[in-house]
């Protein structure tokens, strides 16, 4: 990578290496890989058997609904919400409404009935704010949410995959394809909502294919890498990061339905195994998983020698997560270099930097008096854990983009001190559909402010925590993200499972620390217990106590469709009054069912 670096050492990076990209747009690219390497898509179903699926399927697929959603009225730019599986017919009809000139606005599935209410009311928001066209989903749905019906009320067309492809359009009445270009839109992709309403983040062809090609270069994809996901489609890491990245690079692609890995973890893992696959990506999370549901009979016969990067975004990296990992899995083959920690967002298209593959994961120890309480990353060789803090890097801006850290004032501050992100690229999106103050806010002077905070050292960035999120408390900046992995590690607390927040204590004048956890534990005397060791681990790994500790059951914590937390969402409704609390051998309801996590109602699919 050809990075400048300035010599007084401001906290600023550009990435300067020259670049060009190989297509203009999202149709040309599929267009050309269909001729070039047809050979595209492995999809593997609920029971892990595969179903293979060419670009040249996509493409002929893809036409037919052009073709169809063109007969049903659609012109250019309307937008189109998509809500399907992952699957040969989301890749279908992505690229359907793509070569019809319309514009995909991906949107998850309701994960089972529990707080369908909440669900619905997000949902009709994305289809109000984005002024809505049409409605794909499947059949299926009405057995999970027979009230989704009702929004066929909201858009004038509401339409079934499999009507869609049972009614081809005669050749003889085909219409002809709309030319599309590199600044139409390619795709609404929607935020959690995690803090308010969802977003629609506008990305173009241009900005996509940018981002795709950063990618590449920065993980030095080829066409003898062999990919995998099992991440949903509808979600940025799995749709862009997945699917669109390996069609531009003409690798193969490994695609696993979100349910099978949840339910089996060590099927993503035979997977890499069976498919020789080179690269991975998941959160945190899913690593997490994977060391603590796959047992050493399950994974003996595995070999990943093949496997050369393990992508890890979407959340916070915890350094013991890689390092289980390795222990466990190392003896299957697995290098120890195989981390690649990434950073990105929905507005950057997804990903703003990367490691250099020379050295894949760079763990730095660092004071953490000075990080909390005077916003600076001063090294570290501390065995104390109250006096020190390791984060991991993130790595360097890919091709054409820039990041630098910046003070309230937008100022840029020098390497070390602490301030929030900021990101400049192609890649960044045009704004938020319809949102113009929020994209005034979001966007300034052509920089994104990303509300993630972190330094940068050695032209490395890193990450401690989002700007919102942060709890102060007696004059410290403490991360919630810190707390929570300390209390995880306490026996009975669920891995993962914890949210930290603050809440404002009108008597004392200050803030109170909030921590909520979940646990599987249920009689009164172990939860008293439970709560008592991590009050003292918290304590003394922290030198500070939470004031209210909450255990809920398991699937209780609310988290986005990547498995992050979503601390605010758990703050409101603490402060609504709506947890589920374990407590004695049945569960106490206080008000009502607290919103169930994505990752927990696709169990509940299985099992159905």
């Amino acid at each position: 990578m050809n990075i400048a670096v300035d010599s007084k050492k401001i906290a600023y990076q550009k990435n300067s290496e020259r670049y060009e990209l190989r297509y203009e747009t999202l149709i040309e690219a599929l267009e050309k890989r269909a001729v070039a390497k047809p050979e595209f898509l492995i999809f593997m179903d609920l029971k892990n058997k595969e179903s293979r699926v060419s670009a040249k399927d996509i493409l002929t697929h893809g036409k037919a609904v052009a073709q169809y959603l063109i007969g049903r009225g659609l012109k250019q730019d309307d937008k189109v919400v998509v809500m399907l599986p992952t699957g040969a017919h989301f890749a279908y009809i992505y690229f359907g409404i793509l070569l019809a000139g319309g514009v995909p606005v991906p949107v998850s599935q309701p994960a089972g009935t529990s707080n369908l209410g909440k669900y619905l009311d997000n949902l009709k928001h994305i289809i109000h704010d984005c002024e809505a066209r049409y409605f794909i989903t499947y059949e299926k749905i009405k057995v999970i949410a027979a009230s989704l019906m009702n929004i066929s009320d909201l858009v004038s067309g509401f339409l079934f995959d499999d009507e869609i492809f049972a009614n081809p359009v005669p050749v003889e009445n085909h219409k002809p394809l709309p030319v599309v270009k590199p600044d139409d839109l390619a795709l609404i992709q929607y935020t959690s909502g995690t803090t308010g309403k969802p977003k629609g983040v506008m990305l173009s062809h241009r900005n996509l294919l940018h981002n795709i090609h950063g990618i590449g270069v920065a993980s030095e994809m080829t066409p003898d890498d062999v990919g995998i996901s099992w991440l949903p489609m509808y979600h940025d890491m799995g749709l862009i990061g997945g699917f669109l990245s390996t069609l531009y690079w003409h690798i193969s692609m490994v695609l696993m339905a979100p349910e099978a890995f949840i339910f089996k973890p060590v099927w993503w893992l035979e997977n890499i195994s069976k498919y020789r696959v080179t690269m991975g990506v998941a959160p945190n999370f899913g690593y997490h998983y994977c060391v603590t549901r796959i047992d050493d009979a399950s994974s003996h016969r595995l070999d990943l020698s093949a496997w050369r990067l393990a992508l890890n975004g979407a959340e916070p990296i915890d350094r013991n997560t890689l390092t289980k990992f390795l222990e466990k899995f190392g003896p299957r083959g697995l290098r120890d270099d195989i981390f690649l920690p990434v950073y990105g967002m929905a507005e950057n298209s997804l990903a703003a930097t990367f490691p250099s593959l020379k050295n894949t994961t760079v763990v730095r120890r660092f004071n953490r008096e000075k990080i909390e309480t005077e916003d600076i990353a001063v090294d570290s060789n501390s065995e104390n854990s109250k006096e020190y803090i390791d984060l991991v890097s993130v790595g360097y801006p890919l091709v054409g983009q820039e990041v630098r850290i910046a003070n309230e004032n937008g100022e840029t501050l020098h390497e070390r001190e602490i301030g929030e992100i900021l990101v400049k690229s192609p890649s960044l999106m045009s704004g938020y559909y319809e949102n113009p103050e929020a994209t005034r806010e979001a966007l300034k002077n052509g920089w994104l402010h990303t509300g993630d905070m972190g330094f940068i050292l050695d032209g490395l960035l890193f990450i401690s925590g989002r700007k919102k999120e942060m709890i102060i408390k007696r004059g410290k900046n403490i991360y919630p993200y810190d707390i929570e992995r300390i209390a995880s590690t306490v026996a009975g607390v669920r891995l993962g499972c914890c949210a930290a927040f603050d809440v404002h204590n009108e008597n004392e004048g200050t803030e109170d620390l909030v921590l909520v956890c979940e646990t599987c534990i249920k009689e009164n005397d172990d939860l008293d217990r439970l709560k008592r060791d991590i009050h003292a681990e918290v304590l003394a790994k922290l030198g500070i106590a939470p004031d209210d500790i909450m255990l809920v059951p398991k699937g209780t914590i609310p988290k986005t469709t990547s498995g992050k937390v979503q601390r605010y969402m758990c703050k409101r409704i603490y402060l609504e009054g709506e947890l589920i609390l374990s407590q004695g051998k049945n569960l106490l309801v206080i008000v009502k069912t607290f919103l169930m996590s994505h990752f927990h109602l696709f169990r509940r699919r299985m099992r159905q």
